[in-house]
This record gives structure tokens, C-alpha cells and sequence, in this order.
């Protein structure tokens, strides 16, 4: 006999098949449960089950009342960080790691950025490299915008597996707990204003460099602080951050 936990993600899989093949965009409701439980000829348990599954992996929405059901919904990227750190903690992966994976890649995505962007985007780029500066006294402020910053650029490039993969990297970043000297912070707001600068212009090459000598500067941690950049990533740590983060999205 087939267990349930093997038919409800199979029935996930039809689920999530069916709504691509109907064009269901995010918002939009899957249909009643009795119409499931009819055309895939299962048991509501089972159905419930694979509606948990995708609800955990954020694809639906479960909601209860009039109008309620499951709706389509769209993957955060605080999901996609805690099941990185997951990996990274079981792999032994480091602070080193997540930078050198930026490193990689944020490079291209200020430079598709700059080819992409919206004067509105521009804009909120170049608003947030100013207000990045005027924080460089706050430690709290100045990271809450810093990771801001690399979250619109990531908008902003237009790529929507990069607009996943850098805010996850960013949340990996500020879980780890290294701190930025107020120097090292004005160098980095500094950094982003020509980012955002070269954003604005249009510039590829331009913020694609930026961007790379800006990352590459956190190795004057090694020189600073050689032991941070071997701190472990701990999904216990990732996955606190991630739901204090939530409460305050919620609350505010």
C-alpha cells in the first residue's frame, strides 16, 4: 500500500501541473476542495496533506472562511534561507562561503540592473544609498538598509531566481552576527551610492565593477578579524532571524 505522505505529494505535484497548465497567477484561487477530491478521486486527508505540503514550501495560501481555500502564492525568499542554511550547517558552510557565492553573482545582477531598471527603481536605489550614509552611526539601521539595498538591486535586475537567491543570501549575512566598524560602514554606503549611481546610468560595466570591489572589501575582514569569515552559518540562528523578521513585518 502506497502511504500518504508519498500519494499527498504526488497529489502536490498534480496540483501545482494543473495550475500551470490553466495559467493561474498569483492571487488567484485552485478551486474547491470538492472538486478536487471528485476529479482526482482521493480522500480528503490526502488532499489536505498535499495543500500542507505546498503551503510549507510557500506556492499556496491556505485560507479559512467564506472565500477561503487554497490560493496561489509566491515562494519568499526567508523560505529559501532557512532551507539553505539547513544545507549549509549540515555541509559546515561559513560566512566565507556566502560571500564568495555573492561575490559570483551580485557582480551580474547590478549590471542586468542597470539595463533593466525602472526610473522608479532608480530612484528608490538612489534614496536608499543616501539614507544608507546618513545611518552609518546606527549599526541597526545602517544593516536593515544595507540589506535593502542588495534586496532592490536584485528587483530591480529583472531575474526572478536572482530576486530569490541574493535578499536568502543577504538574511544568511546578517544571521551570522559580524559587525562593521562606523569607517567600514562609510566605505560601504559610499560604495552604494556609486552602485546606484551607475544604476541610474545605465552603466553595466559600471556597477557590475562597483559592486565587485564593494564585496571583495569585506576580505579586509581577514585582516581585521580573520576568525569571522569562518563562522559557521546555523539554521537555528538563520530560521530565529527569519521569524523575528515576520513578527515585525506583521506587528508593523
Amino acid at each position: 500500500m502506497v502511504g500518504q505522505p508519498k500519494v499527498a505529494a504526488e497529489i502536490a505535484r498534480r496540483v501545482m501541473r494543473e495550475a500551470a497548465e490553466r495559467g493561474l497567477e498569483l492571487g488567484d484561487h485552485l478551486g474547491a476542495e470538492s472538486e478536487f477530491i471528485e476529479r482526482y478521486g482521493v480522500a480528503r486527508g490526502s488532499l489536505r496533506e498535499a495543500f500542507r505540503l505546498l503551503e510549507a514550501q510557500g506556492a499556496v495560501e491556505l485560507r479559512r472562511g467564506a472565500g477561503g481555500g487554497a490560493i496561489m502564492a509566491r515562494p519568499q525568499p526567508t523560505q529559501l534561507a532557512s532551507f539553505l542554511a539547513m544545507t549549509l550547517q549540515i555541509g559546515g558552510g561559513t560566512l566565507r562561503t556566502v560571500l564568495e557565492t555573492r561575490a559570483t553573482i551580485e557582480p551580474s545582477m547590478a549590471a542586468l540592473a542597470a539595463r533593466r531598471r525602472t526610473p522608479e527603481q532608480a530612484q528608490a536605489l538612489t534614496e536608499c544609498a543616501k539614507s544608507l550614509l546618513e545611518a552609518r552611526h546606527d549599526s541597526p539601521t545602517f544593516h536593515a538598509l544595507n540589506r535593502r539595498f542588495h534586496d532592490l538591486v536584485a528587483e530591480a535586475s529583472g531575474n526572478l531566481l536572482i530576486a530569490a537567491m541574493l535578499p536568502a543570501l543577504s538574511w544568511m549575512s546578517s544571521a551570522i552576527g559580524w559587525e562593521l566598524g562606523p569607517r567600514v560602514r562609510k566605505r560601504i554606503a559610499l560604495e552604494k551610492q556609486g552602485i546606484a549611481e551607475a544604476i541610474d546610468d545605465g552603466d553595466s560595466w559600471g556597477a557590475s565593477q562597483r559592486m565587485s570591489r564593494m564585496i571583495m572589501g569585506y576580505e579586509d575582514l581577514n585582516t581585521a578579524d580573520a576568525d569571522v569569515l569562518e563562522r559557521p552559518v546555523a539554521w537555528a540562528d538563520v530560521d530565529e532571524l527569519l521569524e523575528k523578521h515576520l513578527h515585525e513585518g506583521t506587528d508593523g
